[in-house]
């Protein structure tokens, strides 16, 4: 008996309907591109203005003299040595403490309540059995009945202090730099002590780019595969090794990356530095060796050219300061090219 075919019904694909045109969208549209046209051409109008004037004055004797008050006679060597110890200092202090914080904010910080009572549990257990089994007495087993107290403590207190400390830190990245001067004259002038000096100015650096470093340093940690500590882990490795051996150098790139725009960010900084006692006119000149700051002038880049700015012969001072921004610039595009480099040298996809 011969067979009919019956005939699929396929569906019919209806095309999609064609986007109204809104006249609101379209002025938004034409509006943020004339934003964008209207900056990028006050940028390049600056930058052409500012090298045209300062390009004659910018030579290696620029570089190489101290400030004088000649203009004839005035270089930017005391300012860019200055600039040069300055971010020394904030590196060596803001890195390792950034990169410690945020590992640990990332890594290690108590992350709920149920999670750390049933740690403070098992280890009270573990206690109990080796006190029954005598294994451990006397002072070993007063401070093991001590950590496990503390760590029932920490159960409850853990969790919402981290959280506080994970707000303040995301404000602090957006206070502004001024305040950041105000503290390090209360901190490092009034109470420490420490004379208004570079030291005194890079402390200062240090605690306002510390915020970012660790925002940056948490990204960085975060992006990295949760598997590869877990195998680590499971091939018997400790947190801290896993973390150490795996996680952090796959991190490392990241880190780096936002150290460095960190550090960007703080060698065009001015307004704290005269908060803290900055001086745009040195006769002495600047040593660069950084342990030798708490004995030398606070001075640098933006410090300088505010003080040439600011004079009122810009005749003559006028283009020095255009030379200053140059060379200021020069020193914020190698930075940052460094940091596009190492993102594109080192950064995995996962």
């Amino acid at each position: 008996m011969a067979t009919t075919a019956h005939s699929t019904d396929v569906p019919q694909v209806k095309p999609l309907a064609r986007k109204r045109f809104r006249p609101a969208d379209a002025f938004f549209h034409w509006a943020l591109l004339a934003a964008i046209g209207i900056a990028m051409g006050a940028l390049v109008w600056l930058t052409v203005s500012v090298v045209m004037k300062g390009a004659g004055s910018l030579d290696l004797g620029f570089l190489q003299d101290k400030a004088s008050s000649s203009a004839k006679r005035a270089g930017f060597n005391s300012a860019l040595v200055g600039s040069f110890v300055l971010m020394l200092i904030t590196m060596v202090v803001a890195v390792p403490l950034g990169f410690a914080a945020a590992t640990y904010l990332e890594k290690f910080a108590p992350s709920s309540r149920a999670e750390l009572t049933v740690i403070a549990n098992r280890r009270a257990r573990a206690l109990a059995l080796r006190k029954e089994a005598g294994t451990i007495g006397g002072a070993g087993a007063l401070l093991g009945s001590v950590s496990v107290a503390f760590g029932r403590v920490w159960a409850r207190i853990g969790p919402p202090i981290v959280r506080i400390i994970d707000v303040n830190i995301s404000n602090l990245a957006a206070v502004p730099s001024i305040i950041y001067g105000l503290l390090g004259l209360a901190m490092f002038v009034s109470i420490m002590g420490i004379s208004k000096s570079l030291l005194a100015g890079g402390l200062t650096l240090a605690v306002l780019v510390l915020p970012i470093i660790i925002i940056a340093a948490r990204e960085a940690i975060r992006a990295v595969p949760s598997s590869i500590e877990q195998g680590a882990m499971a091939l018997g490795a400790t947190r801290w090794q896993a973390v150490r051996s795996q996680v952090l150098p796959a991190a490392l790139p990241g880190m780096l990356t936002g150290t460095i725009l960190a550090m960007s960010r703080a060698i065009g900084e001015s307004a704290p530095l005269v908060v803290v006692g900055g001086v745009a006119f040195a006769t002495q000149r600047i040593s660069a060796n950084p342990l030798s700051a708490g004995d030398q002038p606070l001075v640098a880049m933006p410090l300088q050219i505010f003080d040439w700015v600011e004079r009122p012969q810009q005749g003559q001072w006028g283009p020095l300061a255009a030379a200053g921004i140059i060379v200021l610039l020069i020193a914020l595009l190698l930075m940052n090219a460094v940091a596009i480099w190492l993102r594109n040298r080192f950064t995995r996809r996962w």
